[in-house]
């Protein structure tokens, strides 16, 4: 697919300043805004496949009820168009670094709690997308999810690249969901919408905890459906959160945790007793200092008793 230069110009607003990220017939980049200079956009260039009336209206459409969405754990979209044989989307620049490149620079370690509290952030932005109906426009993977400097997670923006496959001439096809292979559970390759539920999405969610864990891709793995146990590629997690997602990458969705909530709860739960198994250690400090402030009190008291008594007996010879 043709690639854009350093300079080029789009709408006499949007000036290229690189590739920010390549697939196969779709490239993001980066682009600086020439309305306001040092503000910066993305730019989606996909390839169309399609080329008719009804299937552009259909894009637009559906691009035009997104950009309708308002949540800052999403790169909102700005702006679209068609180029030629591409369609261009414009979404918001999020400062941070994708979540991909952080789990595999040499000076990251991953951890039960940092684990945890990716995966609480993540089951957050799915449970609003899922409850407005709008998760299957969400391509959730490691490529796609951006971490900024203070931990916060959000997405890059909504599948662009994926809409492709998920709109047709009569609009959208209801039994289509996006994803990444790696991470989607089997159910949404058999196209059964029914099978389809909390559970599916918390299997991707385990799926992209487990490689920020055990920095094991799925392409990696001998089948993308079979997860060895992740505290055996990283003796550091606990034992508890490794049995979590085994449970919840289970390929049968029977076998997984139903409800977000139920999972949100297991989660904080695992988070309570890591944070906090070092207050034990504290204990027998405080056992000691109140046992030394007992003891003194003891003795004070004590020897008040032993000078009363030899002053009574004391008062007794005397008299």
């Amino acid at each position: 697919m043709e690639k854009y230069t350093k300079g080029a110009i789009f709408n006499n607003r949007y000036r290229i300043e690189g590739l920010y990220k390549v697939e196969n017939d779709y490239n993001i980049y980066k682009a600086e805004d020439l309305r306001f200079p040092g503000n910066f956009w993305l730019v989606h260039q996909v390839l169309l496949i399609n080329n008719s009336r009804n299937f552009i209206n259909n894009i637009f459409s559906v691009l035009n009820n997104l950009s309708k969405i308002v949540y800052d754990k999403i790169g909102k979209i700005s702006d679209y168009f068609i180029d030629k044989d591409h369609l261009i989307v414009i979404t918001e620049y999020l400062n941070g670094s994708l979540l991909k490149e952080v789990i595999y620079s040499s000076n990251f370690s991953s951890s039960t709690v940092k684990a945890i509290k990716l995966g609480l952030q993540l089951l957050e932005i799915v449970k609003y997308f899922y409850d407005k109906d709008l998760i299957r426009f969400i391509d959730l993977s490691p490529e796609n999810i951006i971490i900024e400097r203070n931990g916060v997670i959000k997405i890059l923006s909504f599948s662009i690249n994926k809409l492709m496959d998920l709109i047709n001439e009569d609009g959208i096809n209801p039994n289509y969901f996006v994803g990444t292979f790696g991470y989607i559970p089997p159910e949404f390759l058999d196209d059964k919408i029914s099978m389809i539920n909390q559970s599916s999405f918390i299997y991707i969610i385990c799926a992209i905890m487990y490689e920020f864990i055990t920095k094991v891709p799925p392409y990696l793995r001998e089948d993308p459906f079979i997860f060895p146990p992740a505290i055996s590629q990283n003796s550091l997690i606990s034992i508890e959160l490794s049995r979590v997602l085994e449970k919840n990458l289970s390929y049968s969705s029977h076998n997984r945790y139903r409800t977000f909530k139920e999972f949100e709860k297991k989660l904080h739960e695992i988070l309570y007793k890591e944070t906090t198994d070092i207050e034990p250690q504290k204990l027998p400090i405080f056992s000691l200092l109140k046992n030394k402030l007992f003891l003194g009190i003891s003795i004070f008291f004590f020897i008040q008793i032993l000078i009363i008594i030899w002053l009574v007996i004391y008062y007794i010879m005397i008299m």
